[in-house]
This record gives structure tokens, sequence and C-alpha cells, in this order.
């Protein structure tokens, strides 16, 4: 009797275990079967099945899974999402356009905003489908002190302000300097990540201004989103001795460093800017940089970057210039440039693909990250579109840069496919890991993100690496990127077997600790 009664104890015992074996294997929320699994951090390259748990990956395994929703991924990629540290759209359209092409978080980090209480408490009420956040931004600062006004929390504040002048061109005196370092300061401590100093766009802050910037940012361990000072081929101005300007912060003060664009702050001299970034970096300077896969840029034609001198150094051609994908004329430029200077144009800096060499300095520049300096989408006579429209598709008169829509699913395409000057793993570290860690040092939640790993953030891309490919041209921009079978935000899939969930909104803050 006691045998008959431990027999079925052991019985019961077993069923017990494989009972709760398969309640456990079919726990997942989501399982992704099948695909191939990249996470550069690791040097992860194999088939395996991935399994996520409220929001977070639980499980990467070549055992046998199940859940309550299944992705078969045979035959594609499963990475990381892509972390766009330089993004301007911050809006629900530009969200879904990056979203096809395979970003899961943009960062406003360049221009950045103030006050940055305000911004967030505003992007809160958004449907947000990306995870979103901004740096505390010098320029908002500056045009707050020098002209005199009240800042507000939004990036079309910045383009009203290119019809001032004082923000621009003049030299801030030591009380000013210090109120604007004050506003920026407040800033940090409100939860910004980091610094945006677009100086490009302010070449009247002196040394001295910059460097109180820079010693605020070493001061509370944050890093500093560069857009350099000049962009000239030649002395005085050059990309050289701006480039030269950061390195000397880092040096001076142990700032950690970000140059954004790098390549079209090198416009064609990339070759001297890369080789003073690298010498900076094998001396132990914590410099980082950027670049995206075009050679033409955007920007507003009331900027400084196209002041008279300008474009005598630049030897810049009107037809260079273009709104709207038609090439402006002198007239034109100068009529719009007076009436309207915050008006977006496009400037190709390069002749592609003949001086494609010249980009790939940055693009694959060691250690480099990919970011978009995606704009915002504006209708065909330059009115801006609201931060929480939700239209879909896009209206065929919405127009920006091609890079808002193609940067990510360009490099996967032109880089690695065709041209096969960087491996598929190459490009998803410049895209998710390398923004990742750039960020992580003073921001906890990028610890979470841009890997493929157990207890990460369920911001995945599966795609398809043989039809990946970015759409969107200078005359049609709207055009998105094709090749994301499936893309979450923090485990809620926003594209579903190539098609926008249009309901979902699962982006979230990325914030510093607010600090008082």
């Amino acid at each position: 009797m006691k045998q008959l009664t431990l027999i079925l104890a052991f019985f019961v015992l077993n069923c017990y275990s494989a009972a709760a074996q398969k309640s456990q294997a079919s726990d997942y929320d989501i399982v992704i079967l099948g695909g191939r699994v990249i996470d550069p951090e690791t040097s992860l390259d194999a088939i395996k099945n991935v399994g996520i748990i409220n929001g977070k990956i639980e499980t990467i395994t070549d055992e046998k899974i199940s859940g309550k929703k299944a992705i078969h991924a045979d035959g594609m990629v499963v990475s990381p999402g892509f972390i766009d540290l330089h993004s301007h759209g911050q809006s629900v359209v530009a969200d879904r356009m990056q979203a096809f092409d395979g970003v899961t978080t943009a960062l406003e980090l360049e221009s950045g905003i103030l006050p940055i209480s305000d911004w967030y408490e505003t992007q809160s009420t958004i449907p947000r489908v990306l995870n979103y956040g901004a740096s505390a931004g010098f320029t908002f600062a500056r045009i707050s002190e020098m002209e005199g006004l009240k800042m507000e929390a939004d990036l079309r504040w910045f383009q009203k302000a290119f019809a001032l002048n004082k923000w621009v061109n003049d030299p801030a005196g030591p009380e000013q300097v210090e109120r604007i370092v004050d506003r920026i300061e407040q800033g940090i401590k409100d939860g910004s990540i980091g610094i945006g100093v677009n100086h490009g766009y302010a070449p009247g802050a002196g040394y001295k201004e910059i460097l109180a910037v820079h010693t605020l940012a070493a001061k509370y361990g944050v890093p500093v989103f560069t857009h350099v000072s000049g962009d000239f081929p030649n002395d005085p101005k050059s990309a050289a001795e701006s480039v030269g300007w950061i390195i000397s912060y880092a040096a001076a003060v142990g700032s950690q460093e970000h140059i954004c664009h790098l390549n079209s702050s090198s416009l064609k001299d990339s070759e001297t800017t890369t080789k003073m970034v690298l010498g900076a970096q094998k001396r132990g300077l914590p410099i980082t940089t950027e670049a995206y896969t075009y050679g033409a840029s955007s920007t507003t034609i009331g900027a400084a970057l196209f002041n008279e001198e300008a474009l005598v150094q630049k030897n810049i051609k009107f037809s260079q210039i273009e709104i709207n994908g038609k090439p402006l004329d002198e007239k034109t430029f100068y009529e719009t440039r007076k009436n309207a200077p915050g008006t977006i144009v496009v400037f190709k800096f390069l002749e592609m693909p003949k001086e494609e060499d010249i980009l790939d300095r940055t693009v694959l520049f060691p250690g480099g990250a990919i970011a978009s300096d995606g704009m915002p989408w504006i209708g065909k006579n330059g009115e801006n579109i609201p931060d929480n429209d939700t239209q879909w598709p896009l209206s065929k008169d919405l127009f920006a840069h091609p890079r808002s829509a193609g940067t990510y699913t360009k490099l996967l395409a032109h880089y690695v496919r065709d041209r096969k000057v960087l491996t598929l793993s190459e490009a998803i570290e410049k895209s998710s890991l390398i923004p990742a860690q750039i960020l992580e040092k003073s921001v906890e939640q990028m610890k979470f993100k841009g890997r493929i790993q157990k207890g990460m953030d369920a911001d995945i891309l599966v795609f398809d690496p043989n039809t990946v490919q970015d759409r969107a041209t200078f005359t049609e921009p709207n055009q998105t990127a094709v090749g994301m079978k499936y893309v979450f935000v923090n485990g809620t899939m926003i594209i579903d077997n190539g098609e926008l969930v249009t309901d979902a909104h699962p982006g979230k803050p990325i914030r510093r600790e607010i600090t008082k």
C-alpha cells in the first residue's frame, strides 16, 4: 500500500510539473519565432525564439515557446529598435513615418527645448507612438536672454526667432552668460537629456560663453550635443576649427561631447574632421559623433549658415537650395530669406553619387552613430502640422527632407545589402547600441534599450533584409520605407505585417531624474 501511494504521488508530481512547464511555456504575451536574432553587444547572431512579457524581453532561446500572439520570423532579422539621437519631428506624424524606418526612440538632442518641464507635460497629452525625449536647448536660453522673450517649449517658437538678429550675432556679456546658463541648468534639473548647443545658428556666441555651458554639463555629468559653429572649408570659421573647439572643451573641463551630423558640419572636409575626432578619442577624450545617410541637409532659409559670407566662402549655388523639391534662383532665395526666414529648405552640399566617398567617411566612422536629423512635416504652403495630428495615410501635400522617412532603411539597403561596406550587425550597432551607450551614463533608461537581451525593453524590429528599402525622395518625401514587417515599442506592436497599427500609442518619455 505504501509503495502504491509513492507511485501515485510520483505520477501526480510529474503531471503537475508537466502542466506547470506547459503553462510557463505559453505564458508569454508575444513570441517571435525562428528569426535571425542579432544583438551587437553580446555578438549574438543566430536563429532563436524571443519571448516578451509586460513590455520586456523575458527569454531568448532555442527551446520551443508559445504565447498569446506568435510572430513567425523565418528568413527575417530580429534586432533592437533604432534610437535616433537627432529627431526634430516630435509629433504623431513624424513618429509614424520613422516607425517604418525602424525607429523606436526619437530624441530631440541637437536643438533641444526649454522649458523642459513644459515640453514633457505637453508631450504627455499627445498620443506618441515612439519613445521621446529632449535636451535643454542653449539657443532657447540665448534667444530668451538676448531678445527679452519668454521661452516657449515649441520648435516653432525657435523657427520664428530667425526673424530676429541679436541672439544670432551679438556677443553676450558676463551677466547675460550667467543668466543663459541658469536657464539651461533649470532644464537639467527638470530632467533634460543633457544640453543641446545649436552653435551654428548663433555664431555670435563666443568661446567663453560656450565654455560656461560645457562647464555646466561637466558639473552634472550630462552630454552636450553640438551643431558646431563653423563649416567653412578654410580658416577662420572652418569645420576643423569648430571641431577643435569641441575637443578643447572635453580636455579643459571633462565634459562628454557629441558632435551632431558630422557629415553636414564638415561639408566637403570630412577627411580633416574625422581624423581630428579619431585622434581625440585615441587620447581618451569623451567625444562621439553621428551622421545621416544623405549628402543634403535641411534647415531654415534665414539661418546664419546662408549669410553673405557663408554663400561666398562655401561657394554655394542658389540651385543647391530647394523648397518643396524645387531649386531656388537668386531672386527667390533673397525674397524668401527676407520675408519668411523660418522657411524650411533642403541644401544639397554634396554632388551625389559623385562625392559619396566624402559622405562615407562620416557614415562609416568607427564607433559613430547614425542619426536622422529628421525634420518636422510641413504643408505645401510651409504651414506646420499640429503635433497631435493623427492623419493616416499622410497627405501628399506634406513635405520634409527624405531623411525623415528613410535614414536607417537606406543604411540597411544601400550600405549593407547593395554596397556591402557594412555588415548587418555593424549597421544595427550604429543604429541602436551605440546611441544607447552614448546616453546610458546619465540616463538610466537607456541601459535597457538598444539590445536584444533578457530584461531589456521590448523595442524590437523584425525586418526582411532582402527587401528593406527607403523610398522617400527629395520630390516625394512622404513615401514610407518598406521591409519593416513588425515593429514593437515597449512590447506593443506599432507595425503589423508591414501595416501601421493606427490605434497604438505606446511611446514613453525618456528623461533623467528630476532634481531640486
